[in-house]
């Protein structure tokens, strides 16, 4: 038999031509091949990518700007709500706007906005270690606790020979650069 399209000799076969790539199994997906014209995929970054941590150094100073907030924010509204008050109730109004004020910073200010105001100025962002996502409500409050037991329990650390360093991923939150999170 004899090809009409390229005038040459076709011998004559039972079944018709398979693809090289046909499916083997009858539910077996076939083997798609790109378009020629096809742009190439870019590479696909994981979606729990997790950027790098700060630095100490700015760690330090986020803390230092948080606390002085925190402290004299507390003390501010203390003074404000006991003018009048005995010295007693003055500093337990103080201990309470210090305590209250310093959670609303700290755990409201990183499960809605992933920053405080030190850690804004810094331009660093509270993630979740594993996938960098928001902290969640009660990451943030065992995160709080650990920073408010860290400086009085360096004595007993010392004790122990540890440095008391509990910030390498404490409670599944980690404190990264901002820009790194936009990329």
């Amino acid at each position: 038999m004899i090809d009409p399209q390229h005038h040459q000799y076709a011998p004559q076969q039972p079944y018709p031509p398979q693809h090289q790539y046909a499916p083997q199994h009858p539910y077996q997906q076939p083997y798609q091949q790109a378009h020629p014209y096809a742009h190439p995929q870019q590479p696909v970054q994981p979606a729990h990518h997790v950027p790098r941590e700060v630095g100490d150094l700015r760690r330090y100073l986020f803390a230092f700007i948080d606390g002085m907030i925190t402290f004299f924010g507390g003390f501010g509204i203390g003074v404000h709500f006991t003018a009048d008050k005995s010295t007693g109730a003055f500093w337990i109004c103080v201990a309470v706007a210090f305590f209250g004020l310093s959670f609303v910073h700290h755990v409201l200010g990183a499960v809605l906005f992933r920053t405080t105001v030190g850690k804004f100025l810094c331009m660093t962002r509270v993630v979740r270690a594993d996938d960098a996502g928001r902290p969640r409500f009660w990451q943030a409050v065992q995160r709080w606790l650990l920073g408010l037991t860290w400086l009085p329990m360096q004595p007993i650390w010392s004790l122990f020979g540890d440095d008391g360093d509990p910030y390498e991923d404490g409670c599944g939150l980690r404190y990264v650069h901002s820009g790194d999170l936009r990329r």
